[in-house]
């Protein structure tokens, strides 16, 4: 029996070839629909967050000065707002927690004190390792101007959570870099 190495071997892979040409098409032209969707979405996200964490805040402008890095690749400012009406700003840092880079919102008044503390995005253990992002843990920070260690459990200022400390840490570390940002910029003008 005679084989055909067209048939065997080279029409297959042009149907594979030609498949995957469709599929990438459409993979490209639903990403281009919706790619400023989820953009716009994240932006509108950012800002809700924003004005939760600075209420007297009218509007924001972004920062375009240098952003404070406590240890790169670990504690680093990614963005900061300042509040138009002066009320203040809000950062947003990442941070080495548990389980990767937790992204989290630091809203400080005009005076430098913390108003509030969101954890917008974490890869932390479910359950215990997230009771540092809790709501009610996050309260602790609001008045805050000064931290007295770079860890949680070593801040006279703060309580950590027992099982959790690198979440808690991670989160404190935020917490000092936005104070460090507003540092650096002298205020938040």
């Amino acid at each position: 029996m005679k084989s055909n190495t067209y048939k065997e071997y080279i029409a297959p892979v042009v149907v594979l070839v030609a498949i995957c040409l469709v599929v990438t098409g459409i993979l490209a032209g639903v990403n281009s629909i919706t790619a400023p969707i989820i953009e716009e979405n994240s932006i509108r996200t950012a800002n809700e967050a924003r004005i939760e964490l600075l209420p007297e805040a009218d509007d924001f402008t972004p920062y375009d000065g240098e952003l404070v890095e406590l240890e790169k690749d670990k504690v680093f400012v990614v963005d900061c707002y300042t509040a138009n009406n002066g009320a203040g700003m809000v950062v947003t840092v990442k941070t080495k927690s548990f389980g990767g880079l937790l992204t989290e919102m630091i809203g400080l008044d005009a005076n430098g004190a913390i108003t509030g503390v969101k954890v917008t995005a974490h890869g932390d253990t479910p359950g215990l390792g997230t009771k540092a992002h809790d709501p009610a843990y996050l309260e602790q920070y609001k008045g805050l101007t000064e931290y007295t260690d770079v860890t949680a459990k070593k801040d006279a200022n703060v309580t950590h959570v027992t099982g959790a400390s690198v979440s808690s840490n991670a989160v404190h570390y935020g917490v000092a870099a936005a104070l460090e940002q507003y540092k650096a910029m002298g205020g938040a003008n």
